[in-house]
């Protein structure tokens, strides 16, 4: 029999999943539960519970429309602080 080559595809798949916890690790709020239930809800879905969303946070579940709300936060939170930083240097 012939040996199986086998590829290594996993790495390249979840590429964006790696970005986006760069970002979330970058940006996101230390109270983001809460924010991340509302993004959640605001869309119409089923609010998660907060240990959910706490495990996706820390890689032990993969979540993917966790994982966007997450990120969401964290652009709202990196919006919010480039906001503050513009109006408190005019002055």
């Amino acid at each position: 029999m012939s040996k199986l080559i086998k590829i290594n595809k996993a790495k390249e798949d979840n590429s964006h999943n790696e970005i986006a916890y760069e970002y979330i690790n970058q940006n996101l709020p230390a109270t983001y539960v809460d924010l991340t239930i509302a993004c959640i809800v605001k869309k119409g879905q089923l609010a998660p519970n907060k240990s959910l969303i706490r495990n996706v946070r820390n890689k032990t579940i993969f979540r993917n429309d966790i994982l966007l709300a997450l990120v969401e936060v964290a652009k709202e939170n990196k919006e919010a602080i480039e906001k503050i930083k513009q109006l408190t240097s005019q002055s």
